[in-house]
């Protein structure tokens, strides 16, 4: 192989490898930005009494994220069913005529398709999690 076609290669994978450690540093500020943002950023002590700050790994992250969805979902749940508008809709939905409670959704609390089908779907999981429907 001669250094005319050594340079060309070399200066190929130069390339390659700053690609590499370009998204490696991207990565590790997503990683710092996730953590400090789900406050699970590590405080530990390091030398001369300074403190240092890590990133948690992968997976801590995933379930943070994981529990902050939950949150997320529990708050889109619909309320306790006191309100007496559910009491029809959980009707319809306990005898299987989900179309209907769909239309029910969307005539009681307004909003697209897209609201009213993830309504339902909260209402069909808290109904399941009461044992309500099997």
């Amino acid at each position: 192989m001669t250094d005319d076609e050594r340079n060309p290669m070399q200066a190929e994978l130069d390339d390659a490898l700053a690609q590499r450690n370009a998204i490696r540093r991207e990565l590790g500020d997503l990683r710092a930005w996730l953590c400090r943002e789900l406050g699970i950023l590590r405080q530990e002590p390091g030398p001369q009494g300074l403190t240092v700050l890590s990133v948690a790994p992968d997976k801590e992250i995933v379930a943070a994220v994981a529990r902050l969805r939950a949150e997320i979902d529990a708050l889109k749940q619909p309320s306790d069913g006191t309100d007496p508008r559910w009491s029809q809709i959980d009707y319809l939905i306990l005898e299987g005529r989900r179309i209907q409670a769909l239309q029910r959704i969307r005539d009681e609390f307004g909003g697209g398709i897209h609201d009213a089908l993830d309504l339902l779907n909260h209402r069909c999981i808290r109904l399941h999690q009461d044992r309500l429907i099997t």
